[in-house]
Parts: C-alpha cells; structure tokens; sequence
C-alpha cells in the first residue's frame, strides 16, 4: 500500500495543504512543533477516525485537533493498494463517517460495514489491519526507538514477543500470567478466599440456609391461617351462642315479666274474693240486725211485768191505796211501755233503713267485684295462653333463625336452660369471647411475623436468584477465561510451529545485515528466550550485543511484523525514531529500509542528519517541507 497524497483543510495547526508521496523514502522535514506529529495523526485519524472519548488522555483527540483557525474540520487522503486499487477518502471530522471513492469517482461508502460506534471499518476490511496494530507494526514514534542500556530487558522482551505472539506488546507467558490474574480476581476458584466466585457462593450457602429456617414458617403459616379459621369458627359460634342466649334471656324476662303481672292479677283477684266474702258476711250480719229488730221487746214486758208486781207489793202494803194504784199501774204501764215501744220502733225503722242502704251498697260492690273477678280472670286466661303462644312462636322463630348457626341440640339445650342459668351462662360465653380476642391478638401478631419472615423470604428468593445468575456469569466468565487461554494456547502453538520460523529467518537476515554479518543465527528456547550463536560457535543471550545493535534489529523486525497480521504491506512511518541515533546506526537503518523496496516509508524529523546520510549514501528519497 501507497499513500500518494493529502489535502489538508483544517487539522490542527495545520491548514490547506496538499502534500504528494513518493513510492520509496520520504523525508517530511519541520522545525519543533511545526506539525510534523499532528500530519501523523491525520493520516491515521482519516484511516480509523477521531475519537471522541478521553480513553486515558488528558483531552479527546476529537478536541484535541480541531482547527486552530477554521471551522472546517476536514481533509482528503489518497491511496493505492498492492492489488493497484486506488481510492480516496474524504472525512468531516465533526461527522462520523466519511466519503469514500474508488479510482473512477464513485462513492462506494455503503459498501463497507458500519462498527457500534459509526464508525466505517473501511480501512480494517482493506487491509486487515486495526489501529492499535497500525501503531505497534507500521508506525514508530520516539519514544518507541529510544533505547538505552537500562531499556535492551525491555526490547528483548519485545522481540521475544513479536516471535512468540506476533505483537511486540504481548507476552504469551505475560498474557496467560495477567489472564490467570485476572482469572482469580474477577471469578477465583474453589480453592481461593474472598474472591467474587467465593463470596457469591458463600452468601448463597448463607441465604439459603436462611431461606431454610424461613421455609419453616409457611407451613407455620398454614397453621396459623387454620387456628385463625378455627378461632373465627369458635368467635361465630360463640357470638350466636351469646345472641341466642340473650334473647332466650329476654324471652324468658318477658314471660317472667307476664307471669309476674299475671300473679299480681291473681293476688287482686284474691283479694277481691276476700272483699267479697266479707261484704256478703256483711250483708248477713245485716240481715240478722234486722231480724232482731223485728222481734218482740222483752225488756218492756219485763219491765211492765215488773212495776205491776212491785205496784202490787206495794199495794198490799198500802191497803188503802190499793184502788188508786190499781187503776194508775196499768195507764202507767201503758204509758211506759207505749214510750219505749215507740223509741223502740222509730230505732228499728231507722237502722232498718240504714242496714238496707249497706246490703243495697253491698250487694252492688259484690256484683262489681263478681263482675270484675270475671273479666280479670279471662284476662289471666288469655295472658297465660298468649305466654305459651308466643314461647311457642319464638321458640320457632328462634329454631328458624339459628339453624345455620348452632347445631338443633345446643339450640334445645339453650331453649330449654332456666333463667338463671341462662345468665351464668351468657357470662361463661363473654369471658370465652374474651379469651378469644386476646388469642386472636396473639394468632393476629404471629401472623404479621410470620408474614414478614415469608415477605424476607421473597426478597430472599429475588437475592438468590439475582446470586445465581451472578454466579452463572461468573461461571461463564471462568469459562470465557478457560476458552480464551486454551485459544491463545493454539495460537501460541500455531505462532510456534507456523510464524515463528519465519521471523527467526527474518531476524537472522536483519541480524546478518545489521552486523555485517557477524551474527549469522538466532534461536528462540524453550522459555521464549533469544539466543545468539558466535563466530566460534557458542551460544549467548542476545542481552549481550550493544544497544545499538538489539535497537535496529528490534525496529526491523517490529516493521517485519506487518507481513504476518496485514495483507497489505503498509507505510512505515518513522516519527522522530532517530533522535538519538548515531551517525553510524543511522546509516546502518536507512541502507536498511532501502532495501525493503515493498515498502513506502516516511520519515518525520526536524533535522537534516536523514537527508544528508541518504544523500550521502545515494538512496533515492523525496522531500516535503512543512
């Protein structure tokens, strides 16, 4: 692949340029800060994009270059690749995807895929390659040429890694360390403590014992919900128990209540046959007053018999007087008798009157009494008939109403419980009821506890289950992990057995040339470790060349890397890479590069050591001046 030139109309500092290439070594030439590392960038922000995203760095690069002095914020680049495709790439930065054409013109972006990002894969599907490999293959910048003593461990290592897993930034031996690492960390295994894998599986051990003691209570649940059932049963039966036996209560009241206004009336009617008898006893004595009255008055014939005997007496005594007294006595006697007779009389006609008047008041008040002795007394029947009729009526009606509640032999026994007992009993019921409530309060508290352990056991359920599938990720990332090493694992092997040969030819051909051929061998052990094979045959660690030395072959053989990950051979770009190169390393590098004729090379530098060397040693090269 060829770049063949760039139109630049805002990137960074620099603006509307237009830069051709060469096919062979091209020298860009600039002062410090001229733009030379910001045209680096550009070639590779038009390949793969501008990110938006700091990715470690202090600013985006997407901020970091935009145009110091415009807003146009674009640029075009043109290419040719090793099968003779020419195409072009015009990108808006501030736009995701760019504008590609082909050698006739036609814009064929819809022909590429489109990453997560929005970002056209143009660039990847051409020539296989991505933008970190880009950096780590065909692009070297200062830093990464740079080497000092303190430095050959590290790019020993590198090359070690470039013979082992094709990239200069990867250790097998590292990759399956920091995997391992990794591995433990993120997942663990049955043997560590306090990793995620562990502490998943401890908190589910945990849980679900928990969840064991919780599981307890929802038959306990069940048992509550049954003496709850049962205590409700009890509560009905018990309340229609005390319903009835209330209105058994004030049935019997009611009777009571009558049976007592029926004992008064019979206590009255009693009385009114006493009052009664005692007017008609009455009215007896009157009629035997009367009687008496109506009899002779035997005093006044006594006493008449008896001033005739003492007239008489006296008489005969008194001779002379005899005649007088004999006609006197009985007009006296008359007189007297006649006096007494006529009191007698007028007495008798008066108490008759008056006795009369009673026995006429008596005999009324009797009819009254008989009369209302009567009517009370049918007032007796009916109430007595009207107790059995309506203890019957209730009786029915209290049967009706309590059928569905009580059992027909507690209704019998209740309707046939005396009064009394009817009280003990309602009160019996009522400190039962009471009992009942308090053990309801209790069955009601347990059951709120019971709840809430069952409510902790659904939060449980949803932290186990979310435990599992963590633990089932992590099971799958330890999968993941095992799957990824076994693969790089093949990889190595193949890397080994297929691309390490021929990059340990490779380095044995830089190594020849870069020596001038005094190090003819190189040879990669067992443990991944480069060796070099002397004049006279031994065997050494390749730490014992110079700096110099393992620093050309190490950027040789990290150009010579693009062949195996690239189907393309890409551009070197040489950023500054030969700083602190003497002038003998630097023309060592540069015959070096002449001769990979399949390669365009650019060189960014803001001296003229390059141009002299080449010019020096009449190595074709071009010239751009920034």
């Amino acid at each position: 692949m060829k770049i063949e030139n760039l139109k630049i109309n805002g990137f960074g500092k620099l603006e509307n340029k237009e830069i051709e290439f060469s096919e062979g070594i091209n020298v860009i030439i600039g002062k410090n800060e001229a733009g030379k590392s910001t045209l680096l960038k550009f070639i590779t922000s038009m390949f793969y994009g501008t990110s938006r995203n700091k990715n470690g760095k202090i600013i985006p690069d997407f901020e970091k270059y935009k145009p110091w002095n415009t807003d146009d914020y674009s640029g075009r680049i043109s290419y040719k690749l090793d099968n003779g495709e020419k195409y072009e790439v015009y990108r808006e930065f501030k736009k995701k995807a760019p504008t590609i054409y082909n050698e006739n013109k036609d814009d064929i972006s819809k022909k590429y895929q489109i990453d997560k990002s929005k970002e056209s894969s143009f660039f990847i599907e051409q020539t296989g390659i991505s933008e970190e490999n880009f950096f780590s293959t065909s692009v070297s910048e200062q830093e990464n040429v740079k080497l000092s003593n303190n430095m050959k461990n590290a790019v020993i290592q590198k090359l070690s890694n470039i013979l082992t897993t094709g990239t200069e930034n990867t250790s097998y031996k590292k990759a399956i360390e920091k995997l391992n690492k990794s591995q433990l960390e993120e997942v663990g295994s049955q043997r560590s403590v306090g990793r995620p894998i562990n502490q998943v599986e401890e908190e589910i051990e945990k849980l679900e014992n928990e969840k064991k003691e919780i599981e307890q209570y929802k038959n306990r649940k069940y048992q509550v919900e049954e003496q709850k059932q049962n205590l409700k049963t009890d509560l009905e039966d018990n309340n229609a128990i005390i319903d009835l036996l209330r209105r058994q209560k004030t049935n019997l009241e009611k009777n009571q209540l009558e049976e007592e206004k029926t004992k008064i009336l019979r206590n009255f009617l009693q009385e009114n046959l006493q009052n009664q008898k005692r007017l008609e006893e009455k009215i007896q004595n009157i009629d035997e007053g009367r009687k008496e009255n109506l009899k002779p008055n035997k005093l006044g014939y006594i006493l008449a018999i008896l001033a005739i005997i003492i007239i008489t007496i006296i008489s005969i005594v008194l001779k002379k007087y005899i005649m007088i007294l004999l006609n006197i006595i009985p007009i006296i006697s008359i007189i007297i008798y006649g006096i007494i007779n006529n009191k007698r009389k007028n007495k008798i006609k008066q108490n008759g009157k008056k006795l009369y008047g009673q026995k006429i008041l008596l005999e009324e008040e009797i009819n009254r009494l008989k009369n209302e002795y009567k009517q009370k007394e049918e007032e007796i029947k009916e109430k007595e008939q009207k107790i059995i009729n309506n203890q019957n009526i209730n009786e029915q009606e209290i049967i009706s109403e309590f059928k569905n509640k009580l059992d027909k032999e507690t209704i019998e026994d209740i309707l046939s419980t005396k009064y009394e007992r009817i009280v003990e009993f309602i009160d019996e019921k009522e400190r039962e009821n009471a009992e009942y409530k308090v053990t309801e309060k209790r069955i009601e508290i347990d059951n709120e506890n019971i709840i809430k352990k069952l409510e902790n056991l659904v939060e449980m359920d949803e932290k186990l289950e979310k435990l599992y599938e963590k633990k089932d990720e992590l099971i799958e990332l330890n999968n993941m992990y095992e799957i990824v090493k076994k693969e790089i694992e093949n990889s190595y092997q193949e890397m080994k057995e297929n691309i390490t040969p021929e990059f340990i030819e490779e380095l044995k051909n830089i190594l020849s040339k870069v020596t001038n051929e005094k190090y003819k061998n190189i040879y990669l052990d067992s443990e991944n470790n480069l060796l070099i094979e002397t004049e006279n045959g031994k065997y050494m660690p390749i730490e014992l060349l110079s700096a110099g030395t393992i620093d050309l072959i190490y950027l040789a053989l990290r150009l010579s890397a693009t062949k195996e990950i690239s189907k393309e051979n890409l551009p070197i770009i040489l950023d500054e890479s030969f700083a602190y190169y003497d002038k003998e390393r630097m023309t060592q590098i540069l015959k070096y590069l002449e001769t990979l004729k399949q390669y365009q090379v650019l060189i960014l530098t803001c001296s003229e050591r390059e141009i002299q060397i080449l010019k020096q040693e009449k190595i074709p090269h071009n010239i751009i001046e920034i």
